[in-house]
Formats: C-alpha cells, structure tokens, sequence
C-alpha cells in the first residue's frame, strides 16, 4: 500500500502557494483551512485531514501522486541490509541509512524556509 509522504506535501504545498503568490490566509480563504494549520502542514507538524487534503490539492493544481512515498528508495535500503554479512554490519548499515534519511528531511526543510 503507497502512503503519503509527509515531507513532500508539505515542501509541495509551501512550493505552490509561493508560485501562486499567495498568502497563507489567501489559501485558508480558498481551502477554507485554518491559516495556522496551513503553516503547520507547511512545516510538516500536522497531518491534514482527508478533506483539506483535497482542498490543497485542487487549489494548489498537485497531483495525489507527487505525494506518494518513493517505494524504490526503501527497496534500496532493504537490498543493503540484506547484504549485510553480520548483526555488527547491519547495525552500521541501519545507522547510515537513518542518517541518510534524516538529512533528505533535513534538506528538505531547508528548501522550504529558505524558499
């Protein structure tokens, strides 16, 4: 089952409202979401509902797809641990893999304050 990916809607949403030119309280006004929300969700701190989701999407003209988690990134991880010939080198690998995926959020996060 494909989930949402939380980092790419929210780096998505702050993207469009930027290209739109449009303020926080402008999407709120469209979407009929709460402009604090909107800031949340923008910074990844909360998971929309079913409904605002759909709002977002609509105004902002993104494709549910685009939000999906990448399967083949976890697919990769999954092969690397697998070849991992003892419990101390799938630790590591664990170890590396974490922090790979915690600087992509990091990264991530830059670019949508950063803009």
């Amino acid at each position: 089952m494909k989930k949402i990916d939380l980092d790419k809607l929210s780096l998505l949403v702050s993207q469009r409202r930027k290209q739109k030119k449009m303020t926080q309280d402008e999407l709120g006004e469209l979407t009929g979401i709460n402009r604090q929300v909107i800031g949340r969700i923008e910074l990844g701190k909360t998971v929309p509902s079913l409904s605002q989701l759909q709002q977002l999407l609509d105004v902002l003209e993104i494709d549910f797809n685009s939000i999906l988690e990448d399967e083949q990134v976890e697919d990769v991880f999954m092969a690397m641990k697998g070849e991992a010939r003892d419990d101390e080198e799938k630790k590591g690998l664990e170890t590396m893999i974490s922090m790979m995926l915690c600087l992509r959020k990091h990264d991530k996060l830059r670019r949508v304050y950063n803009g």
